[in-house]
């Protein structure tokens, strides 16, 4: 639960640069806050609620693509630009580690995102390597510990699946509900104009 609560913590955002896109149209935006499950938004604008996002976050020339859905938008009050809450939805694994590592920079905690490093050294002899680096993954397991360390990452792996499934389902789901929305209301004025 405490890895929920922490995941989901809105962190102010510094020194990353959001792209957006709603089907064939992007537009600027200004992030301002940050959280493994979404963003707050601001921009000129206007976006319908449950509409479909693709964001692009830039940090250290990195980019970061994320499909998103507008929650709810916050009229924008005093000259600030409308406010855009949005849910990250069908984040890949890959991603995910990466923006929990981004948010974890924000914290102040080290990053487990190594920054990349380039040496070039001239290879003279091949290199050896261990016997279980080299070993097959469908030899059995000596090791109890290692064991169940297999079990909890096939584990993961499923929820994860599991995970990208059900943010899928969602997404149909919320188009349906749209779709049922628009049927219903025209099936009203076709009643209103008999």
């Amino acid at each position: 639960m405490a890895d929920t609560q922490s995941r989901s913590q809105r962190l102010r955002a510094n020194g990353i640069a959001a792209h957006v896109r709603a089907g064939a149209s992007a537009f600027p935006c200004q992030l301002e806050e940050l959280s493994a499950d979404g963003a707050f938004l601001r921009t000129a604008r206007s976006v319908a609620v449950g509409t479909v996002l693709e964001v692009d976050l830039l940090k250290r020339g990195k980019a970061l693509p994320l499909r998103a859905v507008v929650l709810r938008l916050i009229p924008g009050r005093d000259g600030h630009q409308v406010g855009v809450d949005v849910e990250f939805r069908l984040v890949t694994p890959v991603h995910l580690r990466r923006l929990i590592s981004w948010l974890d920079e924000m914290k102040g905690r080290p990053s487990t995102e190594p920054d990349p490093i380039a040496v070039e050294v001239p290879i003279t002899a091949p290199v050896q390597t261990s016997p279980i680096a080299t070993a097959p993954i469908e030899e059995p397991v000596d090791d109890e510990r290692s064991k169940v360390m297999l079990q909890i990452t096939g584990l993961f792996r499923e929820m994860d699946e599991l995970r990208n499934q059900l943010r899928e389902r969602e997404i149909e789901v919320d188009d349906l509900r749209r779709r049922l929305a628009t049927a219903e209301q025209l099936l009203g004025s076709r009643r209103a104009e008999k």
